[in-house]
């Protein structure tokens, strides 16, 4: 009894000081750290080890959230108590301009994220919930090395799509037209192949946030696991 009332505190304790700190600015934000900084995204590389738990602070943008590996947290908004919440691996979600709050992990492994920020306009953010699936054709004998996509969320500027090569298998030749960014989910070895120029190999590991120009190419992963990656595509 006397273990779990001063596991209780050492959560508790943080989290009343959180309430009574003054907000940070996400940039201010010790957990937070910018990978992509342009005229459409401010992308955050963002961990919380167990036990920890971030300061009290604000996003001034609507932003998306991918996260890496399962994990377990608070999360606690301005004003309010704290709230449980789990996360799985792969899971989006997306808050609107404004949410202050602080996120202490509770669990056994850390809690990590792709946090980006929209630097423009969002409408009619939704998650995806029917006719999910992306077509994408397959002429490999073994089904297994199909690759596979689904729509998790989209608005009217932006979809996000989670996408899963299976080792030895390939994305054939797609088209990319508006800028892109990709998050990792897993480690992974891939080569790409653009429709004009040499093909380049990529080394990724989970957690890496990298932005990309329109383009059309084709990807394959060369390594001997399956490569997972968030593609948030934008308008």
């Amino acid at each position: 009894m006397r273990k779990h009332l001063v596991f209780l505190l050492l959560i508790v304790l943080p989290l009343l000081a959180q309430q009574a700190q003054a907000p940070v600015e996400i940039t201010a934000e010790p957990h937070h750290h910018l990978v992509v900084d342009n005229k459409v995204v401010r992308a955050f590389a963002f961990s919380v080890n167990p036990g920890d738990a971030t300061l009290m602070h604000k996003h001034g943008h609507d932003y998306i959230s991918v996260f890496i590996g399962d994990s377990q947290a608070t999360n606690t908004k301005e004003g309010a108590a704290p709230a449980p919440v789990a996360f799985k691996d792969g899971d989006v979600r997306f808050a609107p301009a404004g949410l202050v709050h602080a996120v202490a992990d509770t669990g056994s492994t850390p809690v990590r994220n792709a946090t980006i920020e929209l630097l423009g306009t969002t409408t009619n953010a939704k998650a995806c919930s029917e006719s999910c699936a992306v077509a994408i054709p397959c002429d490999s004998a073994d089904k297994s090395k199909c690759t596979s996509a689904n729509k998790a969320f989209a608005s009217d500027q932006w979809t996000v799509t989670m996408v899963t090569i299976p080792a030895g298998g390939k994305y054939p030749e797609h088209t990319h037209a508006g800028p892109f960014l990709n998050v990792a989910l897993a480690d992974a070895d891939v080569t790409i192949k653009p429709q004009k120029g040499a093909e380049t190999k990529l080394h990724s590991k989970a957690g890496d946030i990298i932005w990309n120009e329109p383009t059309t190419h084709a990807v394959t992963n060369t390594g001997s696991t399956a490569a997972k990656v968030a593609v948030i595509d934008f308008k």
